[in-house]
């Protein structure tokens, strides 16, 4: 296992660095970005060694046979540079390679050293169009005035923005309800979907219309009403509040 973190000048280098390495048909364990807003949350929080000028880092893991990583390292180092990379560092020991997903896993909750609160969208995009998204959410950051801090799998093109606000501040979650709502319909207009690893649940049920047809959505509700005719499991959940389940005979 190999990991490399490369920073950027601008969030621009660092998505076309992605698609230029999926684009050369390398699979990586792991493709991470990480915005300056979140490498500024990181610092705040005590993280050292990231790079504080950057606009972007991109995390990026390669594993398999030792010599086989051996040839891949340089060619996804090369890649990275072609892009814009502005630094990189490959982690030589187990020890580094620690340090720096620490950052990553610890993006979070650092995140509370600029608001207290913060909502994760969950969005999918193809790859392709990863610039253009980002561009949008930089724009409804400007539209609501909220900060926006993107840290996400940019190798599978899964999106968390992650809008960050104190709830404690009048009108300050309708904007966030807002916010979340462009950044998704964004994402579905490129071609992307709702969630890509946490689900409709409440937050997303008035949008699911935005990707599934009205005989689908029913569909799926009668199957759930089939297994949960007394709505016990999850009420309210998933499914637009118009689709309620059409009585069906029960056959002893």
């Amino acid at each position: 296992v190999r990991t490399i973190l490369a920073s950027f000048s601008t969030i621009d280098t660092a998505s076309q660095a992605t698609s230029d390495i999926i684009g050369a048909g390398i699979i990586p364990a792991a493709l991470e970005m990480m915005d300056a807003l979140t490498i500024q949350a990181l610092t705040r929080a005590g993280h050292t060694g990231l790079p504080a000028d950057a606009a972007a880092v991109l995390l990026v893991e390669v594993e398999g046979l030792r010599e086989g990583v051996d040839e891949l390292v340089p060619h996804v180092e090369s890649l990275l540079l072609g892009a814009g990379a502005t630094e990189i560092r490959t982690a030589r020991t187990g020890d580094e390679r620690d340090r720096l997903w620490k950052a990553r896993k610890g993006a979070l909750g650092a995140l509370g050293q600029i608001k207290p609160n913060y909502v994760l969208q969950d969005g999918v995009i193809p790859r392709t169009r990863l610039l253009e998204v980002l561009r949008t959410v930089a724009e409804v950051s400007e539209k609501y005035n909220l900060p926006i801090a993107n840290v996400f799998h940019a190798g599978d093109g899964n999106l968390h923005p992650c809008i960050i606000f104190d709830a404690r501040v009048p009108g300050e979650v309708e904007k966030v309800i807002a916010a979340g709502g462009d950044i998704l319909r964004k994402c579905v207009d490129v071609g992307g979907t709702l969630s890509g690893e946490h689900g409709i649940g409440l937050e997303k049920q008035a949008y699911l219309t935005w990707v599934m047809s009205h005989q689908d959505i029913s569909a799926q509700h009668s199957l759930k009403y089939a297994f949960d005719p007394d709505v016990r499991l999850n009420p309210g959940k998933i499914f637009p509040h118009a689709y309620r389940p059409v009585p069906q005979l029960r056959i002893a």
